[in-house]
Formats: C-alpha cells, sequence, structure tokens
C-alpha cells in the first residue's frame, strides 16, 4: 500500500526518504494533504480508487513522529466506519502489503484530493473538537461526485464506490486462493 505525500505533507512531517512509486492498483493507494484551511490545519487522506475520503484537523505532534502508523489507523478506521469485519480488514492489509510513504500518484490520481481541498473551506462551521472530523467525512463521502480514473462510472457516491470496491477486492482474493 502506498501513501502519496503531498509537498507540505512532507514538509510538516519532515520526511527525508521517499519510497519510490511502484504501485499500480488504485485500490491500494492513498493520498495524502496537509492544508492550512479556515484557519485549521487539516489532513485529508483520500483513496485514490474512490475518492472515498477521511478529514482531520488539530493534528497532534506525536502523529507527525510516526504517519506511517497513523495512516494505516485512518485506513482501518475507514474500514470499520464503512461496516467491514475485523477479518475483512485483515485481509485488505494483507493483499495491500507494507505501507510505504512515497510522492503523489499524478493529476488524475491527485484530483479528488485537490477537489476536496476547494470544498473544505464551507465546511467551516460544523468541525468538531478532535482530530478526526466525522461531519465534513460523511459528506464529502456522500456527495456525487466523478473521478478521471474512472471514466465509464459518470457519478457515483463515493462511500458506495468504495465499499463495493473493496469487496470485490476481498472477494477476488478469495476466489484465487481457492483456484
Amino acid at each position: 500500500m502506498e501513501f502519496g505525500l503531498t509537498t507540505s505533507t512532507i514538509k510538516r512531517a519532515k520526511v527525508k526518504k521517499l519510497e519510490p512509486l511502484k504501485e499500480d492498483d488504485y485500490r491500494f493507494i492513498w493520498e495524502v494533504n496537509y492544508a492550512n484551511i479556515c484557519e485549521k490545519k487539516m489532513l485529508i487522506i483520500v483513496h485514490v480508487d474512490t475518492r472515498y475520503s477521511m478529514i482531520y484537523t488539530d493534528i497532534k505532534p506525536s502523529i507527525w513522529k510516526n504517519l506511517n502508523f497513523f495512516l494505516n489507523s485512518s485506513v482501518e478506521l475507514a474500514l470499520r466506519r464503512e461496516g467491514f469485519s475485523s477479518d475483512e480488514i485483515k485481509k485488505y492489509f494483507s493483499i495491500a502489503g507494507d505501507a510505504f510513504l512515497t510522492k503523489t500518484h499524478g493529476a488524475k490520481a491527485s484530483g479528488g484530493m485537490k477537489h476536496l481541498t476547494t470544498d473544505l473551506p464551507y465546511f467551516e462551521k460544523i468541525l468538531v473538537d478532535g482530530m478526526f472530523q466525522p461531519f465534513i467525512t460523511d459528506y464529502v463521502n456522500d456527495e456525487l461526485c466523478n473521478i478521471a480514473i474512472h471514466p465509464n462510472e459518470k457519478y457515483f457516491n463515493p462511500r458506495e464506490f468504495f465499499v463495493r470496491r473493496i469487496k470485490e477486492l476481498l472477494d477476488e482474493s478469495t476466489s484465487s486462493a481457492i483456484n
């Protein structure tokens, strides 16, 4: 699994070395952006394949010291929020392999994240105390959208598309293990 970091995220986390881009299956790529929006420092984590997003504010300094662990925990939280069992989550991480910090994966992959960054100022009034922002996360995951890497999917809901794509992945893995 790869976490593509924007320049602002790399600077804030003081990442000295990034791994080369290796992953070509978008189901295992998450893009990460750190931005100052409405006087709030926000961390935006976007699943490239589906535009499913996790939004955080008020990032604790300790997070930056172990960013890879935090990002893995965020992916686990995303899967839990969408009803995946512990076994399914373990399976996803097993299929995805080790997680690496990389640069972002290009304009098509980062398009969903850029779109979110421009929309987030409109959500200032619904920010809650704490790092994870459930209301904003739910809103952006229920909004109809399209994405350049899936031209045949005209408009979709990121939440439903995320669940569908992860279930397909888990099913593929099960059927290939049987054969």
